[in-house]
């Protein structure tokens, strides 16, 4: 099992890597399990900064917008299957941002 899905947003498909010319052999990037697909969806929750922030799901979904509708199609189905952390929670415990 390759880890490279956790950081392609919500997934990359051969036609992503050759339509946007990126520097990986040309192939599907995705989470496939539902245990890959979950913790793909769990990272997009919070940022890899310091300081660290947690991302609302609004956020992240006008982020991930750049790379297509069907990304934010894909994210929006993740939630409808997993649901949304409760952030305001997390935030008030770990003294992070929320963004």
């Amino acid at each position: 099992m390759s880890l490279l899905f956790l950081h392609t947003g919500v997934g990359l498909t051969r036609d992503d890597v050759e339509r946007q010319e990126l520097p990986l052999p040309v192939a599907d990037y995705v989470a496939e399990t539902g245990e890959e697909q979950l913790v793909m969806y769990a990272d997009k929750f919070h940022t890899k900064t310091t300081p660290p922030a947690f991302v609302s799901f609004d956020t992240y979904a006008a982020h991930v917008v750049r790379f297509g509708t069907e990304k934010v199609a894909a994210f929006h189905a993740l939630r409808a299957r997993f649901g949304e952390p409760d952030l305001a929670s997390l935030s008030a415990r770990y003294g992070h941002a929320l963004a």
